[in-house]
């Protein structure tokens, strides 16, 4: 969030620069509205702005984020500031009629006519229309339960939406800004932004990372879990740990999955998908052997560390990374570090992977494989998993399972004395 936060900044810190130079001898309600009008404004666009540098995956990033996962969520959080930020500049547009019943209005000062003074009137409209499709939009990807398949195309009409904005800021910013930092930072993000908004109308994110495989075999594992086997091209490369964005035939669009298996000479991928929503509940009905898939990728940085004393936390379908970390670490068992490993089930029928995972440690001598099954052990909490028993010496914490599980346990370490930076999770979201 400190990279959100960091555009915040640099947006207050421009416009501040320019109410510096144009502060009135004598503050009235009237330059207070209008400054609120701008800055609320802006923010609103620079925020705008990096929603679609962040929506085409750039991986130039990637790195300084730490994964597109925590991309996806500064993502997410920005869209829900811009829209705020959007809302409330058209409240306090809408504020000139309640005050000029209590204030007196001064007269408007002529500004030197423009050739695009005519585009003033119709972007005013359409900056307005504009805010009702971002509020509801709001509204939508808060509401998990609306249908992602729906939600996917209304999201991307949002570039269109940005153009608009870009067209609304650019017309109707003071005349003022061009000769300062403010100007400089709305035409640089209408302009970065636009390429950005072409890119995802015209189908180009993740293109040039996007590889052709063929389903090789395919296994129901549980009651709820798809095990994929896809061959890839020989392009393609990846870390143990990171995931691909997986496309079907169809319109539902590119979904992510953590890849559970490492990188090998036949260029195999495999994958675990557990059915959590509609989706994935239909794809076991709709995928089936020979079928081409395109996988792009990959992403991520939840990477294995050489962290002398580590700890893995692994809930439910959450270890398919902590599997592609072991198939990479069984062809050199001496250089596995001292780990732990938790694997968080809620009964012996869902540890569908303890059988794997007994035989991969058998060989990894250093890797210690603990089940916790709650239903028989209790609550997994820091006490269960012995996390606590020596706080002077706090390893490195890796988890991957539901987010409010990650929240529990994160809280408890924290409680406990541990460390901030200790604490690994992938936090992915599309929404």
């Amino acid at each position: 969030m400190k990279k959100l936060l960091l555009v915040i900044v640099l947006t207050l810190l421009a416009w501040a620069s320019t109410v510096w130079v144009s502060w009135p001898a004598a503050l009235d309600i009237w330059w207070l509205r209008r400054e609120a009008l701008n800055l609320s404004g802006i923010l609103s666009f620079e925020l705008m702005g990096l929603i679609m540098v962040l929506a085409v995956r750039p991986v130039w990033l990637e790195q300084a984020f730490g994964g597109l996962d925590r991309m996806y969520r500064v993502h997410k959080w920005a869209g829900i500031l811009a829209i705020s930020f959007g809302i409330l500049h058209y409240g306090i547009k809408l504020s000139g009629g309640l005050l000029k019943h209590f204030f007196e209005r001064p007269p408007r000062v002529a500004h030197a006519q423009l050739w695009f003074d005519f585009l003033r009137s119709p972007v005013k409209d359409m900056g307005e229309w504009s805010v009702y499709l971002l509020a509801i939009m709001l509204v939508l990807t808060l509401w998990q339960r609306f249908p992602y398949s729906f939600w996917r195309y209304l999201h991307k009409a949002l570039a269109v939406v940005f153009v608009v904005l870009s067209l609304h800021a650019l017309v109707l910013s003071p005349q003022t800004y061009w000769a300062q930092p403010m100007g400089w930072l709305i035409a640089a993000t209408a302009a970065v932004g636009s390429i950005c908004a072409l890119i995802s109308l015209f189908g180009q994110i993740g293109r040039q990372r996007t590889h052709q495989a063929i389903v090789t075999a395919i296994e129901h594992t549980g009651k709820d879990v798809l095990e994929l086997e896809c061959k890839t091209d020989g392009k393609w490369k990846h870390q143990a740990g990171q995931f691909a964005f997986l496309r079907f035939n169809g319109w539902e669009g590119a979904h992510p999955f953590t890849i559970a298996s490492a990188a090998n000479a036949q260029k195999t991928l495999r994958f675990s998908i557990k059915a959590l929503g509609d989706y994935t509940h239909r794809l076991p009905y709709s995928v089936k052997v020979g079928d081409v898939v395109s996988i792009e990728g990959p992403y991520g940085c939840f990477t294995r560390a050489n962290d002398a004393r580590q700890v893995w936390i692994a809930a439910g379908i959450g270890i398919t990374p902590f599997l592609a970390w072991l198939d990479e670490m069984k062809d050199s068992p001496d250089q596995a570090p001292s780990v732990t490993l938790h694997y968080c089930v809620r009964n012996e029928q869902e540890a569908i992977y303890s059988q794997e995972l007994a035989a991969l440690c058998a060989n990894l001598p250093s890797i210690n494989l603990h089940i916790h099954q709650s239903e028989r052990d209790g609550r997994a909490s820091m006490q269960s998993l012995h996390l606590g028993s020596n706080t002077e010496n706090w390893p490195s914490v890796w988890f991957c399972g539901p987010q409010a599980f990650a929240s529990h346990l994160f809280a408890e370490l924290r409680k406990a004395g541990m460390p901030k930076h200790h604490f690994h999770q992938e936090a992915f979201q599309l929404r």
